[in-house]
């Protein structure tokens, strides 16, 4: 991965998600489920999101450095979006009195509805194996998260404020039944597969809509994508790996391996050129369950043996990612 602050939060948010997700409910006291990593609220992208038990909605915003500008206004517009009986917590290193002042009196000023707002301090303990794990190739990192463990998440809760709002019964936007179309299910079938077979981080990123005919992954570069197809509009199932002409590079030299590609994964790879696109077709199964699990399969053998293309081919860490992941390697 990259070793940017961006990356070492994005690992941090996946290890509360997946596996500590004690480390907020110590925050609030309360239990929380249905966690998810970076959910898409109002147009802006949470870090993690929850419900707790007793039906607050839990908006978290984690920062690996000290506070700043940039950060302190996303948290200021997330308190001003958050709907009633919300919690919002703001993990930094460390704080600026001025900011905390400012956030304080937007809270405390708020009185149509019921903000808490925590600023908790992120153990500065954690950054070490976190610059660890973003050393690690991309297929790596899920299975070393548990080297976060035994170290507290945050050391302390820095600040608490509470708006002036009166407590009342909560108003809960989510409640009342959703009609779902059969392309929602059907993706959110195969998420839960894709998450539950496949140890890459960037399934666990919540979609802004699961209405689409496709999902698509981030593959290390703006330009390229992983991408799935239960059934496109001539009703082809298939995994892709989908480039563009700023990657047509990493395209032509995936496209010279291609035999190898194909003898690894044993199955045919279609090269559209067109398109700069490789793709692999799901042509016979017996019903749905069966197709999504070849398309499951099929995505996992294509991260796992494009992976270290699409990532690092040409980048100062390809030697390292590379020797890293061996199996990987189209040779």
């Amino acid at each position: 991965m990259s070793r940017n602050n961006s990356e070492r939060e994005n690992i941090l948010n996946l290890y509360i998600t997946l596996c500590n997700k004690q480390a907020l409910e110590d925050i609030v006291s309360e239990e929380i489920n249905a966690i998810q990593l970076e959910k898409y609220y109002q147009g802006s992208k949470i870090d993690v999101y929850a419900e707790t038990e007793q039906g607050k909605f839990l908006f978290v915003e984690n920062q690996i450095k000290p506070t700043d500008k940039a950060h302190f206004e996303s948290i200021q517009k997330l308190i001003l979006k958050a709907p009633d009986n919300s919690i919002v917590i703001w993990g930094a290193v460390s704080f600026s009195n001025n900011f905390l002042e400012t956030v304080a009196e937007l809270v405390s000023s708020i009185n149509y509805k019921r903000i808490e707002f925590y600023a908790v301090e992120i153990n500065p303990n954690l950054l070490e194996i976190l610059d660890e794990l973003n050393q690690l190739h991309i297929i790596k990192v899920i299975d070393n998260l548990p080297r976060l463990q035994g170290i507290d998440t945050y050391t302390t809760t820095f600040d608490k404020y509470v708006s002036s709002c009166q407590h009342r019964t909560p108003n809960n936007e989510y409640e009342g039944y959703v009609r779902k179309s059969v392309r929602e299910r059907t993706n959110e079938c195969i998420v839960r597969e894709l998450r539950s077979k496949i140890k890459y981080p960037l399934f666990f990123r919540e979609k802004r809509t699961m209405d689409i005919n496709k999902l698509r992954y981030g593959a290390g570069r703006t330009a390229i994508d992983f991408e799935l197809y239960f059934a496109d509009r001539k009703q082809n199932a298939f995994v892709t790996c989908q480039f563009t002409n700023e990657t047509t590079d990493i395209f032509k030299l995936i496209c010279a391996k291609k035999s190898i590609f194909e003898e690894k994964i044993d199955k045919q790879v279609i090269v559209d050129e067109n398109n700069m696109r490789l793709y692999t077709l799901v042509e016979q199964y017996e019903h749905k369950f069966d197709k999504i699990d070849q398309l499951v399969d099929l995505m996992d053998k294509y991260i796992f043996y494009l992976s270290n293309y699409t990532f690092y081919l040409n980048k100062p860490s390809q030697k390292e990612m590379w020797e890293q992941h061996p199996e990987g390697l189209l040779e």
